[in-house]
């Protein structure tokens, strides 16, 4: 890796999936989500930031479009996770009754 992929990385982490998990947590536990359901929902999302990261580099304004939808809430945050990892889909659609 080099240092311009690492500075990325962070950017991504503290832009996006940091908030992106922030308002995923806030909601899975308001909405009374199971669990098991919730834990897969996270771990969809640490698997979706290098996904996130390589989209990014390739297009940085679309980096700093949903950087700003998901800071703004303008964008769900499953459609978000959906579109950084789809195949999270199964977990995703299991809880979208519950959102």
């Amino acid at each position: 890796m080099n240092l311009l992929t690492i500075l990325l990385a962070l950017l991504v982490q503290t832009l996006i999936a940091g908030p992106l998990q922030s308002e995923l947590n806030s909601r899975l536990a308001k909405a009374g989500v199971p669990a098991e359901l919730g834990a897969q929902i996270k771990s969809c999302l640490s698997r979706g930031v290098p996904s996130l990261v390589e989209r990014a580099s390739n297009e940085p304004g679309w980096a700093v479009g949903i950087a700003l939808d998901v800071w703004l809430k303008r964008t769900p945050p499953e459609r978000v996770l959906d579109q950084a990892s789809p195949n999270c889909r199964p977990a995703i659609d299991a809880a979208r009754p519950y959102f």
